[in-house]
């Protein structure tokens, strides 16, 4: 029984340790500025000041576009960009397109089933504009200005997936369809934590642009 006991000690300050990092390692990211225009049940309503992004385009066949296109992106505000400057990492990345479909009969691989592909992107920081952000080396990346805007925003924990994106998406269109707002636009995918963060502290989001 104590060999148990400190067994589940152990891993109780194990899981401790991992979350106390993560929440260090994650300390001062910021995100862009919004106010909440509504709590809807189950769902929330924001308003977004405009900012600017960072996209990767990701063409159609690459297995894993989220990790493709976080690698180009990382590249960038680590100094692959025109001046080698270091750009201060944000919160959340993004992902626009058409959730991976599983192809039949082969073991777990995933394909994307999107024509034009899929877009990765950061939130540069406030201080910068269309004029001052540094110009990225790789061409597959462009720096675009995103306008104010309304979107609703369904929030989850854990591990997000394109099957789970998928479900919530659908659960935040049941709910918009039940309180009778209309969207526009793709779909997003928002991520704000690193690889390494605890299911249980992960912060996960998928946000649509409101009429």
């Amino acid at each position: 029984m104590k060999i148990l006991a400190y067994t589940f000690l152990g891993i109780g300050l194990l899981v401790l340790a991992w979350a106390g990092i993560s929440a260090w390692l994650e300390r001062g990211v910021k995100e862009p500025s919004y106010t909440v225009g509504r709590k809807g049940n189950g769902y929330e309503v924001r308003n977004y000041e405009s900012y600017l992004l960072a996209e990767a385009r990701i063409p159609p066949g690459v297995d894993d576009p989220l990790r493709e296109g976080f690698r180009m992106l990382f590249d960038y505000i680590s100094g692959a960009n025109a001046g080698s400057r270091k750009i201060k990492m944000t919160a959340p990345v993004l992902k626009e397109g058409k959730p991976a479909e599983k192809i039949p009969m082969t073991k777990p691989v995933l394909r994307l089933n999107e024509p034009k592909g899929s877009v990765v992107s950061f939130v540069l920081p406030a201080e910068y504009t269309l004029q001052t952000a540094p110009l990225p080396e790789n061409p597959g990346i462009q720096i675009r200005e995103i306008s104010s805007r309304r979107v609703a925003v369904i929030r989850f924990s854990g591990y997000a997936n394109d099957e789970v994106i998928d479900k919530q998406s659908k659960r935040l269109v049941s709910f918009l369809a039940r309180d009778g707002l209309k969207t526009k636009g793709s779909f997003m995918a928002a991520y704000y934590n690193p690889p390494w963060t605890p299911p249980f502290m992960r912060r996960n989001e998928v946000m649509v642009d409101l009429e």
